[in-house]
C-alpha cells in the first residue's frame, strides 16, 4: 500500500512538473509560420514574434540573406531582453564578414560601442532577443515556442517598413539560429502561395508537412531529392545541379558546360525568392523559346504569338488556349536535376497572365555574361514544396501541388486544441 501511495505521489509530481513546463521544454520538433504574397512587388513575407513582451514582426523571406534584419530604434524597438552581441562573441567570429562597431550617437537599440556589426550602407549592429514561432506536428499550428537569444541585425527605421528573414545556410540565418536555440533539425521547408488572398507555409525542423483537402496529404512522403551544391565563392546561397531542360520530352539544346560552377563562382543554377521569374542566359532562353513554340505547334495547342510585354519577350494570345487544373494547356517544361530528379512545370508555373487577352512565357533572358547561368525565380517555385535539409545538403522537392490536387494555401492554420 505504501508503495502504491509513493507511486501515485510520484506520478502526480511528474504531471504537475510537465504542466508547468514551457512549450520549449516539451521539445517541439518543428515550427510553422504563414507566408503571405505581396503582388505589388512580388515579395513574400513571414511572421515571427520578437522582444519582451512579444510583438509581431513581418519579415521579407529571402533565400540569399545571411541574417535576419529587424527595425531598431528607441521608437520602434522596446524590449526588456534586448542584448547587443559583443565583438568577442563566438557567433560574431563565426561570420567572416563581421566587424566591430563605434557608435557616435546616443546609446539605443542598434547603436552601442564594441558590438559586432555586419556590412551594409553602414554597419548594422547584431543583437540578441527572445523570438517565438508556433510549434507544429505537421498538420496545424500549436502553441508558441520561445527561442531565447536569437541573433539579428538592427536595421534603421528609414530603410524600410519591414525587416528581412535571412534563410541561407549561414550560421546567422534563421534556420541555423532556431536549430541552435531549440535543438530542432537543421532543416526548413517552404511552400509559396500563388495569390495575395491565401497563405503559404514555412516550416522549421522535421516533417511531416500535411496539406488539405481531408484526410490531408503528407507531402514529405512525395519528395524527390537532389543535392544542394556548394559554391566556393557565394558559399551560403542555394545551388542545385541542373543537367538539362526538356519540353514535353524534347531536349532543349545548349552548352551544358555553362551549368557548372567555375572557380570564380560563376555559372550554375541558384534558387531565389526575390527574383520573380526564372532568369536564363540568352543562349538557353532562345533555345527554350524555339523548342517550346515548335512543340506547341506540333501538338496543335493554338498558341499565337503576341507582342512582348514588359519583362517578357515571348507572349501569346490567350484566346483559344485550353485551361486545365494545372494552368493553361501548354507544353510541360521539365528541369532535369541530379539524382534523376525532375522538376516539372505545368502552365500555372510556366506562364504569366499579363492581361485579359495575353499570356507570356514566365522566363526572362539576362545579360550576355551573367554571374549565374540559371536563377529559378519565385513564380516557378509557387505551389511547389521545397525542403532544404542543411545537415545533409539536400533539396527535397514535391513539384506542382496543383497536379496533386492541393496547393500551398491548403495548410490548416487553425490552431490545434
Amino acid at each position: 500500500m505504501a508503495r502504491l501511495r509513493l507511486l501515485l505521489t510520484t506520478v502526480a509530481i511528474v504531471c504537475i512538473f510537465f504542466r508547468q513546463l514551457p512549450a520549449n521544454a516539451q521539445r517541439a520538433k518543428a515550427l510553422v509560420t504563414p507566408i503571405t504574397k505581396d503582388v505589388t512587388n512580388q515579395r513574400y513575407t513571414v511572421e515571427i514574434q520578437l522582444k519582451t513582451p512579444l510583438q509581431k514582426q513581418v519579415l521579407t523571406l529571402d533565400l540569399t540573406a545571411d541574417y535576419a534584419k529587424v527595425r531598431c530604434s528607441k521608437k520602434s524597438f522596446i524590449s526588456s531582453t534586448y542584448t547587443p552581441v559583443d565583438c568577442s562573441d563566438g557567433i560574431c567570429k563565426s561570420y567572416e564578414y563581421s566587424g566591430c562597431s563605434i557608435c557616435y550617437s546616443p546609446t539605443e537599440p542598434g547603436c552601442h560601442n564594441g558590438t559586432c556589426v555586419v556590412p551594409g550602407v553602414s554597419g548594422l549592429e547584431l543583437a540578441r532577443d527572445v523570438a517565438a514561432v508556433r510549434s507544429t506536428r505537421g498538420s496545424n499550428p500549436g502553441p508558441y515556442v520561445k527561442a531565447p537569444g536569437v541573433v539579428f541585425a538592427c536595421q534603421d527605421d528609414a530603410r524600410g517598413p519591414i525587416g528581412v528573414a535571412g534563410m541561407t545556410s549561414s550560421s546567422l540565418a534563421l534556420p541555423a539560429q532556431l536549430s541552435l536555440s531549440l535543438g530542432i533539425t537543421r532543416k526548413f521547408a517552404m511552400c509559396l502561395p500563388s495569390s495575395s488572398t491565401s497563405r503559404g507555409a514555412l516550416f522549421f525542423g522535421s516533417s511531416p508537412y500535411v496539406f488539405l483537402p481531408p484526410p490531408g496529404k503528407d507531402l514529405s512522403t512525395r519528395l524527390v531529392r537532389t543535392p544542394l551544391l556548394k559554391n566556393n565563392v557565394y558559399t551560403d546561397d542555394y545551388y542545385i545541379g541542373l543537367r538539362g531542360i526538356h519540353v514535353d520530352g524534347v531536349d532543349v539544346p545548349f552548352n551544358k558546360s555553362t551549368l557548372h560552377i567555375d572557380s570564380q563562382g560563376r555559372g550554375g543554377t541558384r534558387l531565389e525568392t526575390l527574383v520573380p521569374y526564372t532568369q536564363l542566359s540568352p543562349q538557353i532562353y532562345n533555345s527554350l523559346v524555339h523548342v517550346f513554340t515548335n512543340v506547341a505547334k506540333k501538338m496543335k495547342m493554338n498558341l499565337t504569338r503576341a507582342d512582348p510585354v514588359d519583362l517578357f519577350n515571348t507572349c501569346f494570345y490567350s484566346k483559344g488556349v485550353g485551361s486545365t487544373r494545372v494552368g493553361p494547356a501548354v507544353p510541360t517544361i521539365d528541369l532535369v536535376l541530379q539524382n534523376n530528379a525532375t522538376w516539372r512545370l505545368f502552365g500555372a508555373n510556366s506562364m504569366v497572365q499579363v492581361s485579359d487577352k495575353v499570356m507570356c512565357l514566365g522566363f526572362t533572358d539576362v545579360d550576355l555574361d551573367p554571374r549565374t547561368t540559371v536563377v529559378i525565380g519565385s513564380h516557378q517555385i509557387e505551389d511547389n514544396l521545397l525542403e532544404f535539409d542543411l545537415a545533409t545538403s539536400t533539396l527535397g522537392l514535391s513539384s506542382s501541388l496543383l497536379f496533386q490536387q492541393t496547393t500551398c494555401s491548403n495548410f490548416n492554420f487553425t490552431s490545434s486544441k
